[in-house]
């Protein structure tokens, strides 16, 4: 079973691939727990793709609050905008893909597929203070919901969860290490200069500074 056309921002040396082990941290939302299988994340949308990587270069409030007690509230305007580097841009790829799958697709944005895991994992989520498994629950930095949840999919056929991006509610995936692959749909787009169109959106609403690339 094959997908639709999705974006991945990954290495250059091979952009479509799972982790390497060795690099592996099992700390991503729907990674396996008993490292039995790893994840690989693509979006549906390159935007989508371009802000799950970039997100942690946003000033946080705490930075932006220091910045405004030193300098004043109006100086705000003039905090320096966290770099894109050069090295980051010449090292990472944009790619367009083509998911393969071999199992069933979770899609973790439909109710009536929360609600079947929400009474499976009733015991779970009373743990964790939840009442229902929503799509805040979901998005949230609660790991251990998550992979579980993930791993219990794994447990019962699935190939891969589709889900909200945290950051702009676009569709995400993450593929499960064994039942759904990647391939490649298009060329590879670079991220160096000229910057692509989705890269310019992604730091213009941000407010992220691209450092200047050299020729490839």
């Amino acid at each position: 079973m094959s997908g639709g056309e999705v974006w991945r921002v990954g290495h250059r040396s091979d952009p479509l691939a799972y982790t390497p082990h060795e690099l592996c941290s099992w700390n991503h939302r729907f990674d396996d727990k008993g490292r039995r299988f790893r994840t690989v994340y693509c979006a549906e949308h390159p935007e989508t793709s371009l802000r799950e990587v970039l997100a942690d270069l946003r000033p946080n409030l705490a930075a932006r609050e220091a910045f405004a007690d030193a300098f004043g509230a109006e100086a705000l305007a003039d905090l320096p905008a966290a770099p894109v580097t050069a090295g980051w841009r010449e090292e990472h790829l944009l790619v367009s893909a083509r998911i393969v799958l071999d199992g069933d697709l979770a899609d973790l944005t439909q109710p009536e597929v929360r609600a079947e895991l929400e009474d499976r994992h009733a015991a779970l989520l009373l743990d964790h203070g939840l009442e229902h498994l929503d799509l805040h629950e979901i998005t949230a930095r609660r790991r251990v919901v998550t992979q579980s949840i993930a791993a219990d999919l794994f447990d019962r056929g699935a190939a891969a969860v589709r889900f909200p991006s945290r950051l702009d509610g676009l569709p995400a995936l993450a593929l499960f290490e064994g039942r759904a692959e990647l391939e490649p749909a298009g060329e590879p787009i670079a991220l160096t200069d000229p910057a692509p169109e989705p890269l310019l959106v992604v730091s213009s609403e941000w407010g992220l500074a691209l450092e200047p690339t050299g020729d490839r």
